[in-house]
């Protein structure tokens, strides 16, 4: 019987043939081989499928699965996961590239840290041609022993871009780069995963950190690809960007704001923490949203909102614009 890969790379991919190959050969050209790549195609209607195909005939690493419909976003993100074989495990994206030592300089980043549950390293913002555009954010301060404490300068990066009034700026999405670290497999399971809501890849980064730390090699290793037919932008509804990570229609009644509150909370309760360490993490997650006044008034603005809906669906009015 063969041995099980060291390394289980997660790709899920829907209509992704513009840059697929691409992405896939900067991973089958790591300098550490002993991987598995894990294609999971949501059901693509392009050529997809056939490049998949291809790749998996040329090298017995690939390993392609198709599903029979549109799963959503969410559920094909964590299906690579539930296949994954391997110790450690990363997710990949059909548009990004990777540089050849990147799995080799995480794994030997855990392997001197075994406390640590992720590396992940520098990354840098490309256009369609693959021409380096700028760097992305990074150094949040992750390694810190305390759980709340890597929390809080996590969450002191959003607290600073608000300070200088930045999210309109080329590179915030450094701030979320940490989820395309190499993650021990095992705790990576003991999470929620990704969820059918907006900034469920922020909540699974948070998660991750209440159970160890995650190492920064301050080296750019990994080349985030920015196109037009990226999936996601953040001017896209967000009734619209429901249903791309669920692969169902959104309700009439819309709490996105809440939703992310509330699952943050269930994240520290399903983090293997003390009592002490587990209060202190739920004291910083509320601490967020004190020091993030905005966030609140979001979290208000919300209930009056769809109480609106509500009153105006019992009067058999119009319901309101589903645009968050």
């Amino acid at each position: 019987m063969a041995s099980l890969p060291r390394i289980s790379v997660g790709l899920p991919v829907y209509n992704g043939e513009e840059y697929l190959e691409l992405a896939v050969n900067s991973l089958l050209q790591q300098t550490f081989g002993d991987l598995e790549l894990i294609i999971s195609d949501n059901c693509s209607s392009d050529r997809t499928q056939q490049i998949c195909e291809e790749l998996a005939s040329k090298d017995a690493r690939v390993r392609y699965h198709r599903a029979d419909q549109n799963v959503g976003a969410a559920a094909n993100f964590n299906r690579v996961v539930e296949l994954a074989r391997g110790e450690f495990f990363a997710w990949a994206n059909h548009d990004d590239l990777y540089a050849e030592t990147f799995l080799a300089t995480c794994l030997e980043a855990l392997e001197r840290t075994p406390e640590a549950v992720s590396a992940y390293t520098r990354s840098v913002k490309i256009d369609p041609d693959g021409e380096h555009i700028s760097p992305m954010i990074f150094g949040f301060g992750l390694e810190d022993a305390s759980a709340a404490r890597r929390l809080f300068h996590y969450h002191q990066s959003f607290r600073e871009i608000d300070r200088r009034k930045g999210w309109a700026e080329e590179g915030i999405e450094g701030l979320w780069m940490p989820v395309y670290a190499l993650i021990r497999t095992e705790r990576l399971r003991k999470t929620g995963l990704i969820g059918t809501y907006i900034s469920s890849d922020t909540v699974l980064i948070e998660e991750l950190l209440m159970h160890g730390p995650t190492i920064e090699i301050d080296e750019p290793l990994f080349f985030k690809r920015d196109h037009p037919g990226r999936s996601m932008q953040a001017s896209i509804p967000y009734n619209e960007r429901l249903s791309w990570f669920s692969g169902k229609s959104a309700g009439r009644f819309l709490f996105p704001r809440w939703r992310i509150f509330f699952e943050r909370l269930k994240a520290v309760n399903r983090a293997s923490l003390s009592f002490g360490g587990r209060m202190r993490c739920h004291g910083e997650m509320l601490v967020f949203y004190v020091r993030r006044a905005h966030e609140g008034k979001a979290l208000v603005k919300e209930l009056i909102i769809n109480a609106w809906r509500l009153v105006a669906g019992a009067r058999g009015r119009e319901r309101a614009p589903q645009k968050w």
